[in-house]
């Protein structure tokens, strides 16, 4: 397989905000920055995504992209991600269960990845790899104290989660 999300077993501080109200602001507040990242595997390449900055940032826009694949049979959309650990833009296309996404990668750190532009999967197949992160996600918020009563958008994450049928190719 091409794509894969290795979601790892990061730390939480144990800590709550009663400031934040959104999923991003609390995975912020509940990962540290020195515990382990999420890997995305595209094709041979591991991109590590840390919780705290980078799941934080992406979690609307992995949220929003995973309802728009499945309430759409057929669509595209286009993914500006946010950080500079995952500098890259996606340009998604779905047709016949099978997904299609073109990437250009913004230069970061020093790491070039020209051999990463496309990817093809079955379309299940992409929605399942993000099952296991957002397990983590509400796991460690719900251990600090978070629910969809104090996070405005946790309802939507619960909804998500609970609508991939099964989890990727590294947890079944």
């Amino acid at each position: 397989m091409n794509f894969r999300i290795q979601a790892s077993q990061p730390k939480n501080t144990s800590e709550f905000c009663t400031e934040d109200k959104k999923v991003s602001e609390a995975i912020e507040t509940v990962f540290p920055m020195m515990t382990e990242d999420a890997l995305l595997i595209w094709n041979t390449s591991y991109i590590p995504l840390n919780y705290k900055y980078d799941i934080s940032y992406m979690v609307e826009d992995i949220i929003n992209m995973l309802r728009h694949i499945r309430e759409n049979s057929s669509a595209d959309m286009t993914i500006n991600w946010p950080t500079n650990t995952f500098a890259c833009n996606w340009v998604l296309f779905w047709k016949n269960e099978m997904l299609t996404i073109n990437s250009r990668w913004r230069y970061e750190s020093g790491r070039s990845y020209d051999e990463l532009s496309e990817i093809n999967i079955d379309i299940h197949d992409f929605t399942y790899e993000w099952k296991m992160l957002l397990k983590v996600i509400i796991e460690n918020l719900e251990l600090c104290g978070y629910s969809k009563s104090n996070l405005l958008d946790m309802n939507i994450v619960y909804q998500e989660f609970q609508l991939i049928k099964c989890y990727g190719s590294l947890y079944r």
